[in-house]
C-alpha cells in the first residue's frame, strides 16, 4: 500500500488533470473493459461480491441517457384578445455518450420533431372550447406567434439539458438512421464502439435503454423514469439494407423507448444502436461502423477520459474490500463529472465503511 505521502501526491496528480484528461480511442478487435485483477490489501469488512458482468453494467450505465423531443407554441387569438401557451413532449428515446465533451449517440427517428400546429390541435381546441370558443369557427383568425421544437437530453442523474443536433441522417427506409447530438458538459463517461464487422452469429448481447411502459404508466415512482433497463440475447442475423448499409438483427427483448440504446457485445463494447423492428422481440440495429461514419463526418472523436478510467478502477478496488482507496477514486470522479448518477452511492458506500474503522 503506498503510504500517505505518496497517496497525496497521487490525487494531486489526478486532480490536475480534470480539465484535460480524455484518453483517444480506435475501434478494435480485441478492445475490453479493463477491471485489474491484481490483488490489493483488503480492509477487514467482506467485500461486496460484483461479478465481470456487474461491473461491465456499473460502468456503462451512467452513459446511457434518455432523448426527449417535443415543440412549445405561442397562440394568439384575435377575437377575445388571449394568447395561448402549449407544451408538449411528443416522444421519448435512449442514446449514449461516445465523446466526454458531451457528443451523444442515438437515432435520428429519436431525435426529428413533428409540425407543432398538428401537434397541439387538440389541445388547442380544448383551451378554446374552456373560453366558448370551437376551433373549427376561430382557427382561420388565430396567430401562430411563437412554435420551437423541445429538444431534451434526461442525464441518469435526473439532470435535464438542452441538445443540439450535430450531424444527423435519416430514419430507417430513407437513409441511415442516426444522429450525434451535443449537450453542455464535460468529462462524461463514454461508451467504446466495438469493430462490428467481427461481430458473429449467436454472440451474446446487452440492451440498454429507457423502455416507454415506464413513463406510461402509474405504476413506477419518479426515479424509476431515470432508471436503465437491460436485457440480454443474441445475434441471430447478419443483414444489409437496399442500399447497402449493414444491420444486426438480434433475439433480446427491446420494448418501445429504447430506439436510440447501445447493444453491447460481453466486453461493454457497442456493437449498433436499436433502431426498428415489427415487435419488442424481433430487432435490428445500425451498427457502430455506421455510428464511426457519421462521427467522423462531424470530426468527434470516440474517446473515453479519467472519469471512465477512475470510476472503473473505483469499482474494482471497491470489489476486493479496498475502500479507503476506492473511496479516493470515486471522490475524483465525483468532482469531475458532478451529474454522474452511480459515483454517490458507492461514495456513500464506502465512507460509511471507513468511517466505521472496518
Amino acid at each position: 500500500m503506498l503510504s500517505k505521502i505518496q497517496n497525496q501526491f497521487q490525487s494531486l496528480l489526478i486532480i490536475s488533470a480534470l480539465l484535460s484528461a480524455t484518453l483517444p480511442i480506435t475501434p478494435a478487435k480485441s478492445q475490453t473493459i479493463d477491471f485489474p485483477q491484481k490483488p490489493l490489501q483488503n480492509n477487514s469488512k467482506q467485500p461486496e461480491k460484483l461479478s465481470q458482468a456487474n461491473l461491465v453494467a456499473e460502468d456503462v450505465k451512467p452513459s446511457v441517457v434518455r432523448v426527449a423531443v417535443g415543440c412549445k407554441a405561442k397562440v394568439y387569438s384575435p377575437i377575445n384578445g388571449k394568447i395561448y401557451e402549449l407544451e408538449q413532449i411528443t416522444s421519448y428515446g435512449s442514446g449514449f455518450f461516445v465523446n466526454p465533451n458531451g457528443y451523444i449517440t442515438t437515432n435520428a427517428h429519436v431525435t426529428k420533431t413533428e409540425d407543432c400546429q398538428q401537434i397541439f390541435q387538440e389541445d388547442l381546441a380544448a383551451q378554446l372550447s374552456s373560453d366558448g370558443q370551437t376551433l373549427a369557427n376561430v382557427e382561420a383568425e388565430l396567430k401562430w406567434i411563437e412554435t420551437k421544437p423541445i429538444q431534451l437530453v434526461y442525464l441518469p442523474n435526473q439532470e435535464q439539458l438542452p441538445f443540439e443536433i450535430i450531424n444527423s441522417g435519416a430514419i430507417a427506409g430513407e437513409g441511415k438512421d442516426i444522429s450525434i447530438i451535443k449537450i453542455n458538459v464535460i468529462n462524461a463517461p463514454t461508451l467504446k464502439l466495438a469493430e462490428s464487422s467481427q461481430v458473429k452469429l449467436l454472440d451474446s448481447v446487452t440492451v440498454v435503454g429507457y423502455p416507454g411502459l415506464v413513463e406510461n404508466s402509474s405504476l413506477f415512482n419518479d426515479e424509476s423514469f431515470y432508471e436503465a433497463s437491460f436485457t440480454r440475447g443474441q445475434v441471430s442475423a447478419k443483414k444489409n439494407l437496399k442500399d447497402g448499409t449493414p444491420i444486426l438483427q438480434i433475439t433480446a427483448p427491446v420494448p418501445k423507448g429504447n430506439s436510440g440504446g447501445p447493444v453491447l457485445n460481453e466486453n461493454g463494447e457497442v456493437i449498433g444502436l436499436v433502431t426498428f423492428g415489427p415487435d419488442d422481440n424481433f430487432t435490428f440495429l445500425f451498427t457502430s461502423n455506421t455510428i464511426q461514419e457519421f462521427l467522423d463526418s462531424a470530426k468527434v472523436n470516440n474517446q473515453q477520459g479519467l472519469v471512465n478510467q477512475e470510476y472503473r478502477q473505483g469499482l474494482q478496488l471497491y470489489r476486493q474490500g479496498n475502500y479507503t482507496q476506492a473511496l479516493q477514486k470515486f471522490q475524483v470522479v465525483k468532482r469531475l463529472f458532478p451529474q454522474h448518477s452511480e459515483v454517490k452511492i458507492y461514495l456513500d458506500k464506502c465512507q460509511q465503511i471507513v468511517t466505521n474503522g472496518n
